[in-house]
Formats: structure tokens, sequence, C-alpha cells
């Protein structure tokens, strides 16, 4: 949604005349063409006999295919440096012979002087003037891809003069350098005859600064005066090779000079020249890009962001080339918009809303345009569009950071300019953005909006709304049924038209309600579903930091929290070794620096916190309160309540919790039924049954009310436990019956111990007399809930089961197995030692 408009709002580019230059790589991708056209590959309509001179391998279709490709691949992208693509062609099934052909090819136009480029382009012109002869370099068709490049580079070498021709050979030497400054050849049995008889004649070192200035002023006397500026510039492209032109697919910065690397040491020092001055720096580490280059890298960069964060460029990296694009194109506001995204992913607020103001900077304001409906172009489109689209993505700007108040400002501008235009799509637009940033009101929005965007076909709209309809509908009292009838007409939807981040946020979706309904077996199938879609990037052959996307998948928001629940899942289990393995696989597709990296360090601080409440680490389960604080706030103090309870400051739980009742995030729902168990586990602790009673009746009347029914079940066992203090044992067994098997069905390990025993004490409690039967049956069943605990590592449950278990061998008078059971207890207190647990046996 960010990006809605601001493609069509600028336009195509094919109006803009954009001016080719030649540089060192269109002269390696032509000798890659040429040794790969010497083979006549093309027999099935060359129908002249081959060269004998020249060898003619049988390529296979997996050659002839991976060399189109990358043939293509080398003319759509920009520059790259010659270590850069024998990379690339070395990852490539291409026939060897070719790739030592084209290696020889270069390695010969370094050592031939500048006649071995003019007879590259000679051949070139042959082929661009229909010669007879022209199938000899270069047997393919005018309107071919490569036809047409190698007509356009033919057009642009031709009206260089010879200083620039002279300037291009010294780049290429350069260029050439910079490869085999530490590197040679390597000695490939066809290049060793070649290379022992080659002349080693150098083309002599000039001044370049003084040539570059010549060209520059050749430049402007040949040029009219419209083109004056554009030719200057093109001149100086040519020879500077600045350092504000980009190499759009520049997959890895430029090797330095005292690397070695053992899979690139494809070559070893040959005799070159050894004054490295700025200049020749400076056109080792520039290359050039021409405008569809520039849109294309965009293009690429803009899809793998909305689709992984990871996949694109790293952020310094994407910044810095987005940077040299916009100095060589100052009017490709698509180059801002891309930075904008860029720094929303690195959340960076000041870096994204200056890209943003210059995106929209130079468009709006042009010509008098004021954006309102009346003002009309010279094409006859309206004007105002840019102003809409600004002031809606400044909106969605501030709602990434939370300015909600700033956020909805500067939305009321967006509709208001909208509304003027009568600019429906727009105003959908603003429509789900205002539902975003308004705290009121949110469920009816979100069904106008569907509405609304159903009549104008805007599939993604009205997805968006059906979920965002069913998620605000899960804080109320709408039934499960209804949620998931919005949910599935909703993915019916996203199935048709192919909408792969909103078939993740509808399976997360999913997870997260059966997750606050209490089922979470249901939860974490919904999120393994969403971690096996075939989310695969549509684009196979887009370059991105050294690899392609072939294997690039979906990875959003719900994606992410997708895997923390599978994480959770495990540590409810006990699992704690494999969730932390889970959680560092999230940390490595996420990175800590992205959107979306809080969701994992909340799972990560949720995990932590549980574990380390258990064993008792109080120091380290403080930290892990402070980790949580930092995403969660509320959720870090509702647990810190269960730190200062285990601790003993029931005074400071009693009071934060008080806090936290005036808080809006716990009035209702889920929030508000953990806030009350909290209280009433403060109120046990601390002797007040009768406090306890009404505090859990009323969280049970939210819970059902909210259809949660596992908060539900753990209220009646709450229940259960406070009526069997109180003496209650007919009312405690039928709550126990109300919520043990809730418990037992779908909680956690910890929780099933802890109903376990429950269910024990009370068994212990209605037994009249000395039932003997009764007795020993409840004190084996206790060793189920000690494995149970000690799998969670709660050892002070540990010893508070084989203290009851111990009691009860002394009731019934086996006196060995009370014995056993006390040399058990003193020998697991020696070996797990805990501070004391202030959560005693009185709860639950």
């Amino acid at each position: 949604m960010l990006g809605q408009g601001v493609w069509t709002m600028y336009g195509s580019s094919a109006g803009r005349r954009d001016r080719d230059v030649v540089t060192p790589h269109n002269v390696s991708i032509l000798l890659f063409i040429q040794k790969y056209a010497l083979f006549r590959p093309n027999k099935y309509w060359d129908h002249r006999p081959p060269d004998p001179n020249t060898p003619h391998p049988d390529l296979t279709p997996q050659e002839r295919k991976a060399t189109c490709l990358m043939t293509v691949r080398l003319i759509q992208g920009g520059d790259m440096t010659l270590s850069e693509v024998l990379k690339v062609l070395e990852t490539a099934p291409l026939l060897p012979l070719h790739v030592s052909s084209f290696m020889t090819a270069l390695h010969q136009m370094y050592r031939s002087g500048i006649d071995s480029l003019l007879n590259l382009f000679d051949s070139v012109e042959k082929f661009a003037v229909q010669d007879s002869g022209r199938s000899e370099s270069f047997p393919c068709l005018w309107t071919s891809v490569v036809g047409l490049y190698l007509r356009r580079l033919n057009l642009t070498f031709r009206r260089l003069s010879f200083s620039q021709v002279t300037s291009l050979y010294q780049s290429f030497q350069l260029y050439y350098q910079d490869c085999f400054t530490t590197h040679q050849p390597p000695t490939l049995p066809l290049q060793q005859d070649q290379m022992a008889t080659e002349d080693s004649n150098i083309a002599d070192d000039t001044d370049s600064d003084a040539k570059m200035e010549d060209v520059v002023e050749e430049r402007r006397e040949e040029e009219d005066d419209d083109d004056q500026e554009e030719a200057g510039e093109s001149a100086i492209n040519l020879t500077v090779c600045s350092a504000e032109v980009m190499a759009i697919s520049n997959n890895r910065g430029v090797r330095r000079g005292g690397e070695e690397d053992d899979d690139e040491a494809i070559m070893q020092p040959p005799v070159l020249l050894s004054r490295d001055s700025d200049k020749k720096r400076t056109l080792r580490e520039a290359g050039h890009s021409s405008r569809q280059q520039a849109e294309l890298f965009i293009s690429q960069q803009t899809s793998l962001l909305q689709y992984s964060d990871t996949a694109a460029l790293p952020p310094p990296i994407l910044q810095a080339k987005i940077k040299q694009l916009v100095k060589q194109n100052p009017d490709m506001a698509e180059a801002h918009f891309l930075s904008y995204l860029n720094c929303l992913r690195a959340r960076e607020y000041f870096g994204a809303l200056h890209s943003l103001l210059r995106a929209f900077d130079g468009h709006p304001g042009r010509n008098g345009d004021t954006g309102r409906s009346g003002d009309v172009g010279r094409s006859g489109e309206d004007t105002g569009r840019a102003f809409r689209y600004a002031a809606m993505n400044l909106a969605a700007l501030h709602a990434q950071f939370g300015h909600q108040e700033a956020g909805l400002e500067v939305l009321r501008e967006a509709v208001r300019l909208a509304q003027e235009s009568s600019d429906h799509t727009c105003l959908q637009h603003c429509l789900a953005w205002l539902y975003t940033l308004s705290p009121l009101h949110k469920a009816q929005l979100m069904q106008r909006s569907v509405v609304k965007s159903s009549e104008l076909s805007l599939s993604y709209l009205s997805c968006l709304g059906r979920l965002g309809h069913a998620a605000e509908l899960s804080h109320t009292t709408a039934s499960p049924a209804s949620l998931l009838q919005n949910v599935t007409h909703g993915e019916g939807v996203t199935w048709q038209h192919s909408l792969v981040s909103l078939q993740h946020g509808g399976w997360g979706l999913r997870a997260a309600l059966w997750c606050c309904w209490g089922a979470p077996v249901m939860a974490a199938l919904a999120s393994q579903l969403l971690l096996r879609l075939n989310s695969r990037h549509p684009a196979t052959n887009i370059t991105a930091s050294s690899k392609t996307t072939a294997n690039t998948f979906y990875a959003g928001q719900p994606t992410c929290a997708a895997v923390c629940n599978v994480a959770i899942a495990l540590a409810n289990l006990g699992e704690y070794q494999h969730a932390g393995e889970i959680l560092r696989h999230a940390q490595l597709r996420f990175p800590a620096n992205g959107l979306h990296a809080h969701t994992w360090m909340f799972a990560r601080a949720h995990v932590s916190l549980t574990d380390h409440l258990h064993t008792a680490s109080w120091t380290r389960a403080h930290s892990a309160l402070t980790n949580m604080a930092s995403t969660q706030p509320i959720e870090a103090r509702l647990r810190r309540s269960d730190l200062l309870v285990a601790t003993g400051d029931l005074v400071g739980a009693w009071r934060l919790l008080g806090e936290l009742r005036n808080e809006s995030a716990v009035a209702d729902g889920e929030a508000r039924v953990r806030l009350l168990l909290a209280e009433s586990c403060v109120a046990v602790t601390a002797g007040g049954w009768a406090i306890a009673i009404p505090i859990l009746v009323e969280a049970l009347t939210v819970a059902t009310r909210h259809h949660l029914a596992y908060l539900a079940a753990l209220t009646h066992l709450h229940t259960a436990n406070v009526q069997m203090h109180l003496g209650l044992m007919r009312e405690a067994e039928a709550s126990m019956a109300a919520g043990l098997s809730g418990v037992l069905a779908g909680g956690s390990v910890y929780d099933q111990a802890c109903a376990r025993l429950l269910h024990s004490k009370l068994a212990v409690s209605q037994a009249k007399g000395k039932q003997t039967g009764k007795l020993l049956e409840v004190a084996l069943s206790l060793d189920l809930v000690r494995q149970l605990f000690t799998k969670v590592r709660a050892f002070h449950r540990v010893r508070e089961t084989i203290y009851i278990k111990a009691r009860l061998y002394h009731e019934v008078g086996y006196v060995e197995e009370r014995n056993k059971c006390a040399l058990e207890f003193r020998q697991f207190e020696l070996n797990h030692p805990c501070q004391a647990y202030q959560r005693s046996m009185k709860n639950f």
C-alpha cells in the first residue's frame, strides 16, 4: 500500500532523452557475444559452411539456454567489474570452451592496443549496415535483443572522437587491471599457445587529467546548444566514469589489493602498471547504467523489499547505490521512493521523511500546479494526483512510527484533495490508513472499506479490510464462527488474485484466533501450514547481494509470527533447546534492525522469562522483563507481577496490578482475564480467600463472554483451589470437572502438571479417614506430575510434589517409602538449590 500511485504518477521515461555511453563493461559483453557467435550455434538458419579455423563444439540445450539468459542478464543489468562478471559466469552452466575463449579475448584486447578495440567495433559496424559478411562475427537477427543492443552500441561508438576512443581503451585497461592486479589468467590449453605469441606492447600511460579536459571541450564544441549540457554530462561519464555513476547489478564491492580468495584465484600477477592515481581508482570503482537499467534495478529492489527484506541488498549498500543513482539521474523520483522504503526497513524516521519529500518534491509544484481537481497538465492528466498520494504516503510514514495524531492530520488533507478530484481509488487507500490510525469506530470503517473496495474491484483493499475486520471483532464478543467466516471470505479473494502477503496474513490471523480461543494445537497447525505455503518469488534471475532470488520466499510479519508460534509451542512442551534453535533461525531470517524483529524479540523474552521463573532465577528473569518491555510494555507489566509474587513482594504486585486496571489496553478481553487471574494469585498467596472469589467470578464472566475457552478453564481451576481451601468440596469438584479437561487437552506442560497436582490434592481432601487404597493411588499418580514439572525445570514444584508424596506415605504407614521420598527430597534439594518461592502450596 505504501507504493500505490508512485509509478503511474511520474509516468514512464520513454519520452526522456537518455544518451548512451560506451563503457568497458559494454566491450566485455561484445566479446562475450562474439565468442559465442563464432561457435555457430544458429546453424538452423545460417546455412553457410563453418570456418575450419574455429572450433565448433556441440552445445547442449542447457548450455544454449544458460548462455542466452546470461546474455540478456548482462545486457539489461548495469555495469559490473570484470571480477564480478567472471564470478557470475562461473556460477552459470556455460560451455567451458566459451568462457576460456572469452577470457583469452579480454587478455588479447588488453595486450594488443587500441587496434583490437577498433576491430571489434568494425565487426559491429558490418552487422549494423547489413554487410554480406556480418554473420562471421555476429550471426543474429536485427530485431532481437542482441541485435538492438549491437546497433545501439555502434551508433554510440561512432559518435566518439579519437580522444574519447583512446580514453575508452584506457578505461578498459584499468577495468582489466582491477581484476588481474593480483591474479593472472589460468594456463588453459587453448590459451597457452596464444599467450606465448602475443605482443607485450602496452599503450602509453598518457596524462589522464589533461585528456579528460580535452574531451569535455571537444564534446561541447560538437553538440548543438540544446544538447550542450547533456553532451557534457555524457563526455564526463565516458571519460571520467565518476563515482556518481552506479553499477546497477553490483553484487559486491571492489576487490582490495591485498585480498587473497581461494575460490576466485583464477589469475596470477602479470606485469602491469604499478602507478595507481586517484583518477584510476575512480575509474575502477565507478560504473555506468542507462536510465532503463536504473529503472530495472529500482523495480527489482522494490519487489524484493516487499517480498523479503533479507533478499534485497543490505540497507547501507542499497542506500549508497541509491545515492549514486540519484546523482546520475537527479529527476528520477522512483529512486527517492526506493530510499524511502529502505529507510522504513531500517526504522530510520528522518531519512524516510527526507526521501519521501524528495520523491514528491519535483513534480507537484511545476508549472504553477496547485493540486486541485481543475489543474490539468499539458497531456490532459490530473496534476493534483501527486499531492494526494504524497499526503497519503506521508500519513503512512507516520503510521509506521506510531505518530497517530500527525498521521491523521496529514490524512485529512489527502482525503480533502481526493474528494475534490473525485479520486475514489485514493479515497479507499486513505480509508484503509484511516481505520489503521483512528482509535475509534474501527470496525465500521473497515466494513465500509470492504464494501466500497469490492465495488471498485480493489481486491487487495477488500481482502485487507476483511482480515482487519475479523481481527478487530476478535476483541469483542463476536462468535468464533462469524470471525472464521470473514477470514474464509477474505482468503477466497486472495487465492483468486494470488495475493501472497494476504495469504500469509490470513493463516497468521487464524493462528492468533485459535490461540486466543484456547486451542494451541490448532494455532500451531495454522502456523505450520503458513510456513508450508508455496510463496516463491516469481522472478528467478534478479541479482541481489551476489545471489539470485530463485530460492527467495515471502517473509513478512505473519511469517515471523508463525515461526515464533512454533517456538513458543515447543517451549510450552518443555523443549527449550529446540525452541531456542527456532528463535535463532528467526533472528537470522529477520534482522534485528528490521521491521519484524520485535516479534521474535518478544518471543525470545517470553520463553526466557517463563524458564527463569520456573528455575527461580530472579536476576535473569528481571533482564528478560526489561527486554520484553521494549516491545510489549503491557505484557511485561503483567508478567512482572508474577515475578513480584514469586519473590514475596505482594504489596508491590498488588499496586502494579491496580495501576494496570486503569489502562485501556486491559479494559476487556484476554488481557482483562489475565489481570484478574494475577490479582487472585496475589490474594491467595496473602491468604485472602474471600477476596479471590469475586475476582475469579469476574474473570470467568469476561472469559465466557469473549469465548476464551482456555482462560475460562484456568479460571475454573483457580476457583477450585480456592473452594478447596475454604472447605467447599462439592463446589470445588464441580469447578475441577469444568476446567480439567480443557487444560489437559491444550495446556502447556506446566499447566497440566499444576492441574494434575490440584486434582490429587482435591482427591486427598475428599478421602474420608485413612482410605489406604485411595491415598496410594494418589501417591502413584504424583510420579507423572513430578516428571512433567521436571521437564519444564520447575524445581520448586518438584520439591512440593515429593513432599506431598512423602506425607501420603506417612499417612498410610508406609515408612520405607516415606524415607525414600525424604532422601530423594534431600538429594534433590542439594542438586537443585533454589531460593525461597513465595507461591506456596496454597496457590494453583
